[in-house]
């Protein structure tokens, strides 16, 4: 049997993440709150708070518990 729950969560992140309402230009600067490189659930909600927990593990594509620049540009545009 097939797993589609990653795939389905991807395409929905992706979707999700790819509104105008969230553009990726600068975006990611904004909001490294703590400057260190990457984005955490935390820092991604303030600009996005509506994302659920299962949509950020969905764009982590390394699963390391952020989004680096790539993993976040991957999603936005």
């Amino acid at each position: 049997m097939i797993d589609l729950k990653k795939p389905v969560a991807i395409a929905f992140a992706t979707a999700f993440l790819s509104t105008a309402a969230f553009a990726a230009e600068g975006d990611f600067v904004k909001a490294d709150a703590d400057t260190d490189g990457a984005l955490t659930y935390q820092e991604v909600l303030a600009l996005m708070p509506d994302m659920t927990a299962d949509q950020f593990k969905a764009a982590d594509a390394d699963g390391n518990g952020t989004l680096s620049q790539a993993e976040f540009e991957a999603v936005t545009g």
